[in-house]
């Protein structure tokens, strides 16, 4: 069956998509030729379509292990100190000139080497990879396809760039050329994709369709509990309350993806429709609705299998039936091991139990 993944940014709870990815993989249930992700979610994307999952989920749990270390922070000890003792004599000059509070070289050094030979590797295994962006200049989202968009020696900057959050992260300067984009050829500054696309699902249908791929499937694993019912979870500081804004504007997006998924299996089935009939009026039917809409020849019904977490599996997997999710899942850059590493034990758990899982537009129908 030949489906799409789709991964979602939510920063170092990226560490329970790997899971869920490493999980599927080794159920064999990982026949994915399309790859899609932004922000954390770029880095998983970018790996899982190199049949690199192992490498992957070794990669996440060592960073949760050794505290984050491919996110310094640039405001050291004494700096802190004096902000906290004297905050009318801060060094406010030095915070005002930084493009990001934290420092991702270390990221960088750790995806160059995955980086080498990509477009030979995605060739042999048949497989097509996406990666968002944001250009501050112009403001455009971009798919980008590190094969044929960017340089070779600037790939790894490129999954760089889909990782770095507003504020935390400095953007990334790259030359990108896409077809049709505004900055196209043009050094710009790019940052997270999920700024403004936080689950990149309608990339997987475009990339899907420029390949000549008919999916069957899609699948797509989220970092965040989606509109978690009752939630108190309290929002201090800059960053996280920028971070908060960022996630409620962004899940817009995601509703109008899922929008454009179901109206493909709507076309989809009126072509399979007009195709069984066989009378002359369907006929006439089909042919108009092949040359006004591009692509309609080859829209197949497909199922969309949606895995993330959810108040109710987390109480299952906890075994506490007064586990509060919205409150114990980790914040976008935590670095509690303990509860990073379960998280990543939680996705291995639920990728488990398809019965927890959100499946649209198939005979299966259900909600998790």
């Amino acid at each position: 069956m030949t489906r799409a993944l789709v991964l979602s940014g939510g920063g170092v709870r990226g560490i329970f998509q790997a899971g869920v990815i490493g999980r599927l993989a080794e159920r064999g249930e990982n026949g994915w030729e399309v790859f899609t992700g932004v922000s954390a979610g770029a880095i998983n994307a970018f790996l899982a379509a190199q049949d690199r999952v192992r490498e992957m989920e070794d990669l996440w749990v060592r960073q949760a292990e050794n505290g984050l270390t491919a996110f310094r922070s640039r405001l050291d000890l004494a700096n802190l100190a004096l902000h906290a003792l004297a905050p009318g004599l801060l060094s406010y000059a030095d915070v005002e000139a930084m493009d990001g509070l934290y420092d991702n070289q270390e990221l960088l050094e750790i995806l160059e080497p995955f980086a080498a030979g990509l477009a030979d590797r995605l060739e042999r295994l048949g497989h097509h990879l996406r990666i968002g962006v944001v250009c501050l200049q112009t403001g455009e989202y971009l798919a980008a396809d590190p094969t044929r968009h960017v340089a070779p020696p600037e790939i790894a900057r490129l999954v760089l760039a889909s990782t770095a959050i507003p504020l935390a992260f400095d953007p990334v300067e790259l030359t990108l050329d896409v077809p049709g984009a505004a900055c196209s050829g043009r050094r710009c500054q790019f940052a997270d994709g999920g700024a403004r696309n936080i689950t990149p699902l309608a990339d997987a249908i475009g990339a899907a369709r420029e390949a000549g791929i008919a999916l069957e499937g899609i699948d797509v694993i989220q970092c965040l509990p989606w509109d978690p019912s009752g939630t108190r979870h309290e929002y201090h500081g800059l960053l996280q309350i920028g971070l908060r804004a960022q996630e409620i504007l962004t899940n817009d997006n995601y509703r109008n993806d899922l929008e454009l998924f179901l109206q493909a299996n709507a076309l989809a089935a009126l072509r399979e429709e007009l195709l069984s009939s066989g009378d002359e009026p369907s006929r006439t039917v089909l042919d108009r609705l092949t040359r006004a809409i591009p692509g309609f020849e080859r829209h197949r019904p497909m199922d969309l299998r949606i895995i993330r977490p959810t108040p109710e599996s987390w109480q299952a997997f906890t075994g506490r039936p007064d586990a509060d999710l919205a409150v114990e899942l980790p914040g976008d850059l935590d670095r509690n091991a303990g509860l990073l590493r379960l998280i990543h034990g939680y996705g291995r758990w639920l990728a488990e139990h398809p019965e927890l899982h959100t499946v649209v537009g198939s005979e299966r129908e259900h909600r998790g």
